[in-house]
C-alpha cells in the first residue's frame, strides 16, 4: 500500500498591505475573516499541517486567528526585506515528514475543492512544481515536491524569488487547467477585494467530505 503524501501548506501574511492600507488577513470573507478562511480551506483540501507566516500585522493576526491542531504561527522579523524572507521562514518550520509543499498568500483565497484538485494532481504525478492555469496564465497555489526544498531555501529578492526557479528549465512543471478564473484572484486593493467577493459568489463551492 502506498504511503499517503504528507502535505505542508504555507500561508504568507507578512506583507505591509500598503495599497490596501488595512490588514488583508482581517478582511471579512464569508462568515469569517480571510486568514481563517484560508486556514480552514487548506486543512479541508488535505493539508496535514498549515504554517501561517506573519510580519507587520502579527499582533492582530495572533488575536484573531483560529486555533487548530497542526497549525503553526511564525513571525518573520525580516518581513520588510521582501516576500522571500516570509517564504523561507515558513519553509524552515515544515515537518520533517513533509512530502509536498504548498505556498499561497493570504490575499489569494481559494475554495478547498480547488486546492484539493491541485494537490491530488501533483501527488498523482512526478512534477517538481505544480500550479493551476486559467486561459494559459499561471495561478495559485504553488505546489513543490520536497526535493525542491534546497532550491526554495536559496531564493532571494535579488534573484527574483521563486520566479528564478520557474525560469529554470531543469525543473518539470505540472499545469492543471481547471477552467476557473478563481485561481487567478489576487487581492491588492479595495476594488480587487469587492470584485473577488462577487466572483466567489458566482461559483459553487462544493463541500469536501
Amino acid at each position: 500500500m502506498t504511503k499517503p503524501n504528507f502535505t505542508s501548506g504555507i500561508i504568507l501574511s507578512g506583507g505591509k498591505s500598503e495599497r490596501m492600507n488595512y490588514p488583508k488577513a482581517m478582511l471579512i470573507w464569508g462568515e469569517s475573516i480571510l486568514i481563517n478562511y484560508q486556514i480552514i480551506s487548506l486543512f479541508n483540501a488535505g493539508c496535514d499541517e498549515v504554517i501561517v507566516v506573519t510580519g507587520k500585522d502579527h499582533e492582530i493576526i495572533t488575536k484573531n486567528m483560529i486555533k487548530k491542531d497542526n497549525l503553526k504561527l511564525i513571525y518573520n522579523q525580516s518581513y520588510e526585506k521582501g516576500k522571500t524572507t516570509s517564504i523561507k521562514s515558513g519553509l524552515e518550520k515544515i515537518s520533517n515528514t513533509s512530502d509536498t509543499i504548498m505556498i499561497i498568500a493570504v490575499d489569494q483565497p481559494r475554495p478547498a475543492h480547488i486546492i484539493k484538485k491541485i494537490i491530488e494532481f501533483h501527488n498523482n504525478n512526478d512534477f517538481d512544481i505544480t500550479y493551476p492555469v486559467y486561459k494559459q496564465r499561471g495561478g495559485h497555489p504553488l505546489i513543490f515536491a520536497k526535493k525542491m526544498l534546497p532550491e526554495l531555501l536559496n531564493i532571494s529578492e535579488k534573484k527574483e524569488g521563486i520566479r528564478e526557479i520557474f525560469n529554470n528549465k531543469n525543473f518539470t512543471h505540472g499545469k492543471l487547467d481547471l477552467s476557473n478564473m478563481i485561481v487567478r484572484i489576487d487581492i491588492n486593493t479595495i476594488e480587487d477585494y469587492e470584485r473577488a467577493k462577487l466572483d466567489f459568489d458566482n461559483i459553487e463551492e462544493n463541500s469536501i467530505e
